[in-house]
């Protein structure tokens, strides 16, 4: 097995695999590739990190954080009572890390057992149970009493909970290196789960909603649905099994950020938060803005926050957008998070020239764990609710 470890957002490195191997880890969105006189040379696509396995060969992009800072923030974007204790992190590798924090999400949900619900199906029988579809009877049967054309609303645990948690486990089976102890338990977890439709690769996800009966189940749930979209299973010309987990820590980032907000606003304000706010910049309606936040209190917007997936000092053009938005609603004062870095400070405060505005850049240091990311966010909320800010303009 060849092994090939990149830094995020690192520069070109010899790629010592065959054209087949680099084609099908470009085509994951993960690595670029180019043909120098010294061979292929491969380095990471902006802002992506994760794994990509083909048949023994193995890419892994290294995030700046630990990978399981990594499927914290994504689990917690998606459900923010995702745990911190959730996520393994023993090491730097990520499919053993998405398997083993899977199992464990797995474990929990089907810990007071099976879910089970109702299913509605359509079947033909002699004996008459649940409803009659009179309009089929008719066109199917004409006059003939049976069979019977029923719909039915059956009790069982071929539900779409169990079918999407069932389809994720046989996924992650297929992954290279995953441990014999997470393999082994995956397969009991999903033995349990026998009696439920395995979903084939390529079909449609079942769709589901979340609701009082499901609420164990939702953690695992939003994760498998993350591993179903991430994981992408198929294999080369030559037969060999491709696998690949791939991130875009620029949307992670946001999302994360989005909801750590959220939970943390909701605990000093009694306002509102919206993710990727609507509204527009000029007052003809035709240019759209979003900011990535936005916490309206009575309302109105008196709170904007934008992330931002960078190191280094605040970027003239985020530094005119945050403006704009500010302008918009009126706001004395706008926010921009931004990731640590070596040798800058980890809060700066600007003065627009001529305006009201004061834009402040705020790091979130994404390689800690991941309970202190939640906190620093929790103060930045608190900072905010105490920042005295202009009286909202009407938004038109």
């Amino acid at each position: 097995m060849t092994r090939l470890d990149l830094p995020e957002n690192g520069g070109w490195s010899p790629a010592p695999f065959d054209a087949d191997v680099i084609e099908r880890a470009c085509d994951t969105g993960l690595l670029e590739s180019k043909i120098t006189s010294a061979g292929p040379h491969v380095k990471p696509q902006l802002n992506r990190v994760g794994a990509v396995a083909v048949g023994g060969h193995e890419i892994v992009v290294q995030p700046k954080a630990p990978f399981s800072s990594v499927l914290f923030m994504l689990g917690y974007a998606a459900d923010p009572g995702f745990r911190p204790d959730e996520v393994d992190g023993t090491g730097d590798d990520l499919f053993p890390a998405v398997a083993e924090t899977y199992a464990r999400l797995m474990e929990r949900a089907l810990g007071r057992g099976v879910l089970q619900g109702y299913r509605r199906r359509d079947e033909t029988a002699v004996a008459i149970r649940g409803r009659i579809r009179f309009s089929d009877q008719m066109s199917r049967r004409g006059g003939q009493l049976l069979p019977v054309e029923l719909t039915v609303d059956e009790y069982t645990v071929d539900i779409a909970e169990n079918q999407l948690l069932r389809a994720a486990a046989r996924l992650l089976l297929t992954l290279p290196r995953v441990t014999e102890e997470a393999r082994r338990r995956l397969v009991h977890l999903e033995s349990r789960l026998v009696d439920a439709t395995l979903v084939r690769p390529g079909a449609g996800l079942p769709s589901w909603q979340p609701t009082r009966l499901n609420e164990r189940y939702q953690p695992a749930l939003r994760f498998a649905e993350l591993v179903l979209a991430r994981l992408t299973p198929s294999t080369t010309g030559g037969g060999q099994a491709v696998a690949s987990f791939v991130v875009n820590m620029a949307e992670a980032f946001e999302g994360f950020v989005t909801a750590a907000l959220t939970e943390s606003f909701a605990a000093v304000s009694t306002g509102v938060s919206v993710g990727q706010y609507p509204t527009h910049l000029d007052h003809e309606r035709k240019q759209p803005i979003r900011p990535d936040f936005v916490h309206l209190v009575g309302g109105v917007p008196a709170v904007v926050v934008d992330a931002k997936y960078k190191t280094g000092a605040p970027r003239v053009e985020d530094l005119y957008q945050m403006l704009a938005y500010c302008t918009v609603m009126g706001l004395d004062v706008g926010t921009l998070l931004y990731v640590s870095g070596p040798a800058v400070p980890p809060c700066q405060l600007m003065s627009v020239a001529r305006t009201p505005v004061m834009i402040q850049t705020i790091r979130v240091d994404v390689t800690s764990k991941p309970r202190a990311m939640i906190d620093a966010l929790g103060a930045v909320a608190r900072s905010l609710m105490a920042t005295p800010v202009a009286t909202p303009a009407p938004v038109r």
